[in-house]
């Protein structure tokens, strides 16, 4: 054991993927999603348990190189925490492509047979496979490691507890990434370490504002969203104006054939300022940035539909969301 003196810690363990104790992990055929990137061959028939981002992600991969994909999804869509339009669109998209989802089915056990996989749902089904990818969520790296001892608070779940500074509940220790449990992008994780040890050296810091985080679901195509969302409008947490657009009436995208895909814009209902917005459609993941420029700055879609964009161009269908949502009459 090694004791090192400091007057600033970091916490930065990580996490890895939950493992079910009826379906254990072989690193051959019963698999994470680390442990799949180790195969050397590809799966002919992939069975994906659990329709979040990662599922889908890895469901949309290797039935695009080529494998006979089945996506089991415990609720009645599939990425039920994103945007319910957009998770409808990648549905309709893997279903065009052949890719069989089960809604409602919760898997009960995965176990190995001579030449694969049996996966055995709760209502009694059974489907069997070449190889299964469980992505049933993630367990913070912090057993161990004498954090309570420490007087460092963790949640139910194990993930240490931070405020928006990243700072923990021990005087002198920040926690950052996905051992936090705040969002487990990269984007936060790094924000978090910066914010930390700006807050650490006496800097004056911005505390992290989630509101203002954009992620991506990196399927073909892709899915972007930054701020609030339309479960918030709707349920009224926030009082709002929604505007959604299809990306088949975009000039770039009937060039591209593109078909798939819309612009959401989400702004208050009164002033106008841009509160979210998603994005599905190619690049998704750089369109995105205007609309999070936007949030972040409290622009108003009277900016937003003011600032020119490239014609003809995938952005031109964020100004356009904007125009409509504009107060009053265009200059």
């Amino acid at each position: 054991t090694m004791r090192i003196r400091a007057d600033v810690v970091l916490i930065a363990t990580g996490a890895h993927p939950r493992e079910l104790p009826t379906a254990r992990p072989d690193g051959e055929r019963i698999l994470t999603w680390r442990q799949l990137y180790d195969l050397n061959e590809l799966p002919e028939k992939l069975i994906v348990v659990g329709s979040g981002v990662t599922g889908a992600e890895f469901a949309n991969a290797y039935q695009a190189l080529g494998s006979d994909v089945t996506l089991v999804s415990s609720r009645d869509r599939v990425m039920p925490t994103q945007d319910a339009d957009a998770a409808r669109v990648l549905e309709d998209v893997f279903a065009r492509r052949g890719m069989t989802v089960l809604g409602n089915s919760r898997a009960e056990s995965v176990t190995r047979t001579d030449a694969g996989v049996l996966v055995r749902l709760t209502d009694g089904r059974v489907i069997e496979g070449s190889h299964c990818l469980m992505t049933v969520g993630m367990v913070p790296n912090t057993a161990n490691l004498g954090l309570e001892e420490a007087g460092i608070r963790l949640d139910e779940r194990g993930f240490v507890q931070v405020d928006r500074v990243s700072r923990t509940s021990t005087p002198g220790v920040y926690a950052a990434g996905d051992c936090t449990g705040v969002n487990m992008l990269a984007s936060v994780a790094a924000m978090q370490g910066r914010i930390a040890m700006w807050h650490a050296l006496g800097a004056a810091v911005s505390p992290l504002r989630l509101s203002t985080v954009a992620s991506t679901v990196f399927t073909h195509p892709e899915l972007a969203a930054v701020g609030a969302t339309e479960d918030d409008v709707v349920s009224g947490r926030v009082d709002g104006r929604i505007v959604k657009l299809p990306l088949a009436t975009n000039p770039r995208a009937k060039m591209h054939n593109t078909r798939d895909g819309f612009v959401k814009l989400i702004c208050r209902q009164h002033t106008g300022i841009v509160l979210g917005g998603v994005i599905v459609g190619p690049r998704a993941s750089e369109l995105i940035l205007a609309v999070s420029l936007a949030v972040q700055q409290r622009l108003t879609v009277d900016d937003v539909a003011h600032t020119f964009a490239v014609y003809p161009s995938l952005s031109g269908s964020v100004t356009e969301a904007a125009r409509s949502l504009m107060q009053g009459f265009p200059e």
